[in-house]
């Protein structure tokens, strides 16, 4: 198995990048997200899923372990295959696809190109409780709020004078996930840090 990829990024597609390392071109699948991420010539290290089935071999690319993450819980779903899974993390981050999954909101999954109805309920029914006790209310790994809510509360308390990690666990310890406002967790983080 080939588990990442470190090399330069000699092209860059709408949908593929290739990776030149010890003189070899890997051609990988990408989401737009990761495209977004790279540059023509420079360094990087892409993590990988190779995906043999009868008509092909491909290997996908991911620009950090959490968007791999996120790839191989959505081919756990009936009918998504990993082309699919591609097209809905370029048409969403990861830390704000969690939210919505989690979240229920057929409305913004709808929205991403190529999902359906049906495949948002597919989505929402077989991910929902793994996604929330997998990456929870907050972005994976630690990292920014995983809802728009969240991160312009965060944004909020870093205007207050607040660091970045402060206003993260701030938000994170004033329970985001339970409150709908920017004021309320921002209002409920203040006193918890009195």
């Amino acid at each position: 198995m080939i588990d990442y990829i470190k090399g330069k990024v000699v092209e860059i597609g709408e949908n593929h990048v290739t990776v030149e390392t010890n003189g070899i071109g890997y051609g990988l699948v990408v989401s737009a997200n990761t495209t977004a991420k790279l540059k023509m010539g420079s360094e990087a290290h892409i993590y990988t899923f190779l995906s043999v089935r009868e008509d092909g071999v491909s290997l996908f690319g991911f620009y950090s372990k959490q968007e791999k993450a996120m790839f191989s819980r959505l081919l756990t779903v009936s009918g998504i295959g990993p082309k699919m899974a591609v097209a809905i993390l370029s048409g969403i981050g990861v830390d704000e696809l969690a939210a919505v999954i989690a979240g229920g909101d057929f409305t913004r999954l709808t929205g991403i190109k190529g999902v359906g109805k049906k495949t948002a309920e597919r989505l929402v029914l077989e991910l929902k409780d793994n996604l929330a006790k997998e990456f929870g209310s907050i972005g994976l790994a630690g990292g920014v709020a995983a809802s728009k809510v969240s991160e312009d509360a965060v944004l909020a308390l870093m205007s207050m004078g607040f660091s970045k990690q402060e206003a993260t666990a701030a938000v994170t310890n004033a329970g985001a996930g339970d409150r709908t406002s920017v004021e309320e967790i921002v209002i409920a983080a203040l006193k918890r840090t009195k």
